[in-house]
């Protein structure tokens, strides 16, 4: 697996606010898995997140595997490890591929470290250049486009951010065949389950119930003990 730079680091701590000092130690959960479980392992490094989506991988986990599979990949998203491994564990599964999402796209173009030089280029070329206008009023014209230069680079650091927005409100299936139900109770019979390792979208959250949708289109309330968002909350 390449190493995680530096800069990619701080680029997924900006974007995911993930820092060492809210992540805690995991062991390998039991049956059903608890919130301690599914927080990410201590110092969230890519690393560290892909090691232990293989130790959940060959304890056949697949929802755990899956969901720090994930949370490796957004901490380094343009190691092909990750990516072999996150299929493969959702081949077994039995799941349908997943398309090549924008951040995927994005990351053949330009790493994490480079699209965070990126936005801090064009913070100093539009800064620097708005600035000089006023002093070189001859240059204006010129100094005008060098800023324009300098809010486009600083666009597409924003383009990234945007891209990996519906993963910030995404979590994975971690139970086995998990009831879906149309209001937020135990009441109602299920309209239909999620396979375990599956990925859903969020929209809403009501009394230990979280309402998903699925790449398919199909919404629902799933208990939320069963789910575990990708990026974690803040404790």
């Amino acid at each position: 697996m390449t190493r995680i730079t530096t800069w990619s680091l701080l680029w997924a701590a900006l974007l995911f606010g993930a820092s060492s000092s809210e992540a805690q130690q995991t062991q390998p959960p039991a049956a059903p898995p608890n919130q301690a479980v599914l927080q990410p392992p201590a110092g969230y490094s890519a690393a560290a997140v892909y090691n232990l989506a293989n130790r959940y991988a060959r304890a056949a986990k697949p929802g755990l595997a899956v969901l720090n599979y994930e949370r490796a990949k957004l901490l380094d998203p343009s190691d092909p490890d990750i990516d072999a491994n996150l299929r493969r564990v959702r081949d077994s599964a039995g799941l349908r591929p997943q398309p090549a999402g924008r951040l995927e796209r994005l990351t053949q173009l330009a790493s994490p470290a480079a699209i965070s030089w990126i936005g801090v280029l064009g913070l100093l070329m539009a800064g620097l250049s708005m600035l000089a206008r006023e002093l070189a009023r001859a240059h204006r014209g010129k100094l005008l486009a060098a800023a324009l230069v300098g809010f486009g680079l600083i666009g597409v650091t924003a383009g990234s951010a945007v891209a990996v927005w519906p993963t910030l409100h995404a979590a994975v299936v971690v139970g086995h065949a998990v009831p879906v139900r149309v209001s937020p109770t135990l009441i109602e019979e299920p309209i239909f389950t999620l396979p375990e390792a599956e990925t859903v979208g969020i929209n809403g959250e009501h009394d230990g119930f979280l309402l998903i949708k699925t790449a398919a289109g199909r919404t629902g309330w799933a208990p939320s003990s069963n789910l575990a968002l990708i990026v974690p909350k803040r404790p």
